[in-house]
């Protein structure tokens, strides 16, 4: 979304801002994109740990696995300089 400056009251009342619906649209759209290109999974329903370590130790994990498949994929990708 582009960023727009006014000198003027004026300028800034003459200019015209996105319809909620338009709004809403765009940032579905920003929000599907950077969840396929981040891989963002979670586990369906709720998960129950019996102490605090457990969950942490579980979230370590989850974390680990998604730095290593963003990193497998970004092997994969192209350099930008070519």
């Amino acid at each position: 979304m582009p960023v727009y400056r006014f000198r003027t009251i004026e300028e800034m009342n003459q200019h015209e801002l996105p319809t909620r619906a338009d709004l809403a649209d765009r940032i579905a759209a920003l929000w599907s994109r950077a969840a396929a290109l981040a891989g963002l999974e979670s586990p369906r329903g709720l998960q129950r740990f019996r102490t605090i370590e457990e969950a942490n130790r579980e979230r370590e994990l989850r974390t680990r696995e998604r730095i290593q498949r963003l990193g497998r994929a970004n092997e994969n990708c192209r350099p930008l300089s070519e």
